[in-house]
Parts: C-alpha cells; structure tokens; sequence
C-alpha cells in the first residue's frame, strides 16, 4: 500500500544521531565493537571491553550465576541494544514510519555471539528499559522506535582476571544520569555506583557472557576516568581515551612549564 512500503536508512550513523541522541556523548566512545572475540584479543586495552560491555550494563541487568538461568527478556533486550551500537554497514535494515525494523535472524546471530549456544532465543516483545522493542510474529521482525533514552549506566573496566578459559572482568558502572559537564566542556564521570563481575567463557573455541555477578569494589581503587568529551564535532565518533603515555607527557609537559615559570619569576 502507498505510504507503508519501508526504505532504507543510512545506518549506524543516522541511528546513533538519532536513537541514541539523548544517551549523551559519553556513550559515543562505546560505539562499535563487534563481537566478544574481538575484545579478547584486544584486551591490552581496558576500552576494548568496555565498548562490548556497554549494551550490557546500560539497561541494568539482573544478576546471573549461570547463563541458562538468565532472564529471557533480558538477554533478547542486551542483544538487541548490541546489535544498534554494533559495527553494522549502511542501509542493512529498512525503516518505517513506525522506526527501525530489524529481522529476527539479525537478533538471533547477536544473541549467539554474546551468550553462546547454551541457550535458544525466545522472540516476544520486548518491554525493555526506555524503549519497547515490538515483535510481529508474522514478518518476524522487531521494530524499534526512534527515540533516545539515557543508559541506567555505563562501564568502567578496572580489573580483568584469565585463565585457560575464562575472563573475569571486574566492572565499575557509572550513572548515566550523574555525568557533569566541565568549565571546558569536558565529560566528568561520577563515582561508580556499583561493581559488577562478568565472567566470558570459552568454549570449542567460542567465547561468551557466562555470568554476572553483583560484587564489591576492588582493593585498588580504580584510576579516575580519562574519558574527556567536548562538543567538538571531531571527537564525537571515534573518541578514543589518552594512553597512559599522552597522559604522562601532558603531566611532564605541565611540570616544564611550571618550573620555568618559577626560575624566570626567581630571576
């Protein structure tokens, strides 16, 4: 019928200006990883992590100790989330003017790559956190509107434990809604909520999310967060937080210039 024949949209771009406006540009950093393998074999650095563990603490989720007893609509709504902040090429899913139509399959293969083949997906509606994610059985799609929400929180990796088959991740998970804006415009995390540990376990080869753990902060208080975001339109995909070595160099550059401020005042 004229009017309801859906097109194609320029995706992730135009979704993340859109449905992800109002999570705020902290979140923007998080944008991008594909799959937990990925971050495993990245994992010298902590934001590698946390860009994978971003769709998952965003909506809160409760605690697990063994994925099968996992809540279900969870689970579907963390992959669904994955799956908008993923790496995806333009115009793969189509749009209508009730927003973003996304088929089952798509959701299905996300569900895999972050928790694994223990466990089949269940497809209903998913009444999630902000956003409620439609399910029509019949074109067996999900439809999810254009509109933003502010994540519960977003993660700060402050410990990660391997063995043979596992990674335990010890997680700080900071308000969404309890991030300030700086005197120069930059992003200042507040102090973590909560501490989460997420267990990825590897099996035949295929790693995943196996548990989530509530736990308590670490005996080495985490560093405080780098994270620095302006309304600078270069920094908004992409952002990257300093390395240890910019952030050394700044403070030896800032100490020159101290010290010869004091000689030159001395003299």
């Amino acid at each position: 019928m004229a009017g309801k024949r859906g097109h194609k949209m320029a995706f992730p771009v135009g979704l993340i200006v859109v449905l992800l406006a109002a999570i705020g540009l902290f979140t923007l950093v998080f944008a991008g990883v594909k799959g937990i393998s990925t971050a495993v074999e990245k994992s010298k650095n902590y934001e590698e992590y946390e860009k994978l563990l971003a769709p998952i603490v965003l909506i809160d989720p409760n605690a697990f100790d063994d994925i099968t007893k996992a809540e279900m609509s969870q689970l579907m709504e963390m992959s669904l989330w994955s799956l908008l902040k993923s790496d995806i090429a333009p115009n793969t899913f189509e749009t209508n003017e009730n927003g973003i139509v996304i088929p089952k399959a798509a959701v299905e293969e996300e569900f895999v790559e972050l928790f694994g083949t223990e466990i089949i997906p269940v497809h209903s509606t998913v009444e999630g956190y902000g956003i409620d994610f439609v399910y029509d059985s019949t074109s067996e799609t999900y439809t999810v509107p254009l509109t933003g929400v502010t994540p519960i929180y977003t993660p700060d990796v402050v410990n990660v434990e391997k063995t043979s088959d596992t990674v335990v991740i010890t997680v700080a998970c900071i308000l969404g809604s309890g991030w300030e804006q700086g005197e120069n415009g930059e992003m200042i995390a507040p102090s973590p909520d909560k501490y989460l540990r997420i267990t990825l376990r590897e099996v035949d080869g295929t790693t995943f999310i196996s548990a989530i753990q509530n736990t308590t902060a670490p005996e080495i208080a985490p560093t405080e967060s780098k994270i620095e975001l302006t309304t600078d339109a270069s920094n908004l995909i992409g952002g990257e937080k300093p390395t240890e070595t910019e952030t050394q160099e700044t403070e030896e550059t800032s100490e020159t210039t101290e010290e010869t401020e004091s000689t030159t005042a001395t003299e």
